[in-house]
């Protein structure tokens, strides 16, 4: 069990609003803070070069952090700045060709869906599975398509865990054994779920997965990390943006890719940010991931609950396993304005709009939603002042 009080003491932000906003941005807490101020505080003494060669294991906690939190090896991660980055730059390693086949869902984030339609214009053939009933991915749709054989067989599949717009959990852990057997690689975007729920990559079977550090896990913002598969790297094509970390220079006409996930990452990045990352990840998974997930789930079926009760609101939350989104309209009242209104009040949710999420909300007509977010640290006091203000607009 999470001892609120206590991490509430250790996040400045709780002290000062309700922010129920953290598949946007999160608070991050003390510590981390401290650790990436210091670094930065410190590099401004010593110098960037002579500070990263004396700080070497901060620098690298965050690989160690990160093994413990996804279940990979430490060689299989590489640091970035996020996880459109992240997302993008796997992508873009993947050797697809005109006339490949590509399979992606109604959940893809726009970073996401820009780079298929890029794909897409350059001929390979991508093709969206369909929500089911509930709303979310439509697993026996896809497991069909994956195996007919009278169809172009599937050279990748493009999945998100959790959308931004919606707080349905996506059932993944359903079609990667599915998706490998039919011989396609697997991208997975977890950046909605990395923080908030237990995330495993062998039970999850996917050769890639991206995530923020923004978000769930309370890392610093400009932070991300890609997770690679070892064994399907020499299957994908050189990453288009390499320097002198991601490769050795051998000769006048050639160069080596790093053996590792490091290939995928540049030497300039955010220092201070790696170091931050590192220990945010260290915090969550020292609480617990499961003991994270059990909190916010009290918090936002609460929300998902009362919501209904009050003038005007209409919940879109859809699947049937639901995190710790909650999303929602109230009728005469633009999402803008409800969450200008609120911000006003010291509360802090956002509107995503279709701009975001086209597959989902264009496609199905919404202009955009209000998204609440709460967090392990958000109490039912901050919940009781959400839905009291928003009975009086």
């Amino acid at each position: 069990m999470i001892d609120v009080d206590a991490v509430r003491g250790e996040t400045a932000g709780c002290q000062k609003l309700a922010h129920i906003n953290s598949a946007g941005s999160s608070l991050p807490p003390d510590v981390v803070v401290n650790a990436a101020v210091e670094y930065l505080q410190t590099e401004a003494i010593t110098g960037g070069y002579r500070i990263a060669d004396s700080r070497m294991d901060d620098l690298n906690r965050v690989y160690r952090a990160g093994a413990r939190l996804l279940g990979c090896r430490e060689d299989e991660l590489a640091f970035g700045s996020g996880a459109g980055e992240a997302w993008w730059r796997a992508f873009t390693s993947i050797p697809l060709g005109p006339g490949d086949t590509v399979l992606t869902g109604r959940s893809e984030y726009v970073a996401n869906g820009v780079g298929l339609i890029q794909a897409q214009r350059r001929g390979i053939n991508l093709e969206i599975i369909e929500n089911d009933a509930s709303g979310q991915l439509d697993v026996a749709r896809l497991l069909a398509r994956l195996e007919d054989r009278g169809a172009s067989p599937v050279k990748l599949v493009c999945l998100t865990h959790v959308p931004m717009t919606s707080g349905l959990v996506n059932p993944i852990e359903a079609v990667g054994p599915a998706i490998k057997k039919a011989g396609a690689l697997f991208l997975l975007d977890a950046c909605q779920a990395a923080g908030q729920l237990p995330l495993n990559v062998d039970e999850l079977a996917c050769d890639f997965l991206a995530f923020t550090g923004r978000k769930w896990l309370r890392g610093p913002r400009g932070t991300g990390m890609l997770y690679v598969r070892r064994e399907v790297m020499q299957q994908l094509s050189d990453p288009i943006f390499v320097d002198g970390r991601s490769t050795t220079w051998t000769a006048d006409d050639d160069y080596e890719l790093a053996p590792d996930a490091t290939r995928f990452e540049f030497g300039e990045t955010n220092f201070g940010g790696k170091v931050g990352l590192g220990v945010a990840i260290e915090y969550a998974v020292d609480l617990g991931i499961e003991s994270i997930q059990k909190r916010v789930a009290y918090l936002s079926d609460r929300l998902r609950a009362e919501l209904p009760t009050i003038s005007g609101i209409d919940v879109y939350d859809q699947g049937v396993n639901k995190c710790g989104i909650v999303t929602f309209t109230k009728a005469g009242t633009a999402p803008v304005d409800v969450v200008a209104a609120l911000r006003a009040q010291g509360i802090n949710l956002a509107a995503p709009g279709a701009r975001n999420s086209y597959f989902d909300l264009g496609s199905a007509g919404i202009d955009a939603v209000v998204r609440a977010s709460p967090h392990y640290f958000n109490t039912d006091d901050e919940l009781d002042l959400l839905l009291d203000a928003l009975r009086q607009l």
